[in-house]
């Protein structure tokens, strides 16, 4: 009997253990510099400033002072059908590259608080044909340079298409609302980059609200200039959404010169 007691608590104690190690969640903090997140069959991991991986299922990233701007970057990774799994809480990014950088992986980013994203040479929020879901009940401003030809949110200047960005739950989404025009084209709010082929699917829908805009001649939501056309766009729930096009643009489709 004393012997059952004595593995049955064994067991439970390993329960327990295995269970902290594979919930392991942590607070990762940009002025320590840039964090990378990484996904696939064997787990998800953490790692920063060229420090080792560490394995981290829910990572929360954020700064101690988000009144200051930084520099430092978040790369999301995935391989297989992996989906990284990653909050933002009240983060403030002036990046020269993407300030976060999905490119072709699989990402759920939860808002929490009030998060500005900005580029001055790549995207806010680089998705290149791969797959990102916003969510959770925070903000998010993103935009980029005036001279700029990336989408604010979605793909860069003549990459083939952006993926699939669906903004859900209670998130707000911003792209900033400059429209200073620069004459020579521009990406889309949310979408594709200039001279893309097209933009991919883009779904908002839950309690989302959704403000977009383009620089100059790309789409509020969907393509930018030379676009060859815009992908499927769907609007549901209770979404609110506000897209603006600029010179000879669609609010929502394709940018100027569009194909179709």
């Amino acid at each position: 009997m004393k012997m059952r007691r004595l593995i049955s608590a064994i067991i439970a104690l390993l329960l327990v253990v295995n269970l902290s190690v594979t919930a392991f969640a942590a607070e990762w903090y940009l002025e320590d510099g840039d964090v990378t997140v990484s996904a696939g069959d064997g787990g998800q991991t953490v790692s920063q400033g060229g420090g080792a991986a560490v394995a981290d299922d829910a990572p929360v990233i954020k700064q101690r002072d988000s009144s200051k701007t930084t520099d430092s970057t978040i790369t999301i990774k995935t391989t297989g059908d992996a989906t990284a799994n990653v909050a933002i809480e009240d983060v403030n990014i002036r990046s020269n590259g993407d300030a976060i950088d999905v490119g072709s992986s699989s990402a759920n980013i939860t808002l929490e608080g009030d998060n500005k994203i900005y580029s001055e040479t790549g995207s806010a929020l680089h998705v290149s044909d791969g797959d990102v879901t916003i969510d959770g009940s925070g903000s998010l401003e993103a935009g980029v340079d005036d001279y700029e030809h990336n989408a604010k949110i979605g793909s860069h200047e003549d990459e083939d298409m952006s993926g699939t960005i669906h903004i859900t739950g209670d998130a707000t989404v911003t792209t900033d609302d400059n429209t200073v025009q620069n004459r020579s084209g521009d990406g889309a709010g949310i979408g594709s980059g200039e001279d893309g082929d097209m933009s991919g699917t883009i779904i908002i829908d839950g309690n989302a609200h959704v403000e977009a805009s383009s620089n100059d001649r790309g789409a509020g939501i969907g393509s930018g200039d030379n676009g060859k056309l815009s992908g499927k766009i769907m609007i549901g729930d209770n979404a609110r959404v506000s897209a603006v096009g600029a010179e000879n643009s669609a609010g929502i489709g394709t940018g100027d010169d569009g194909d179709f």
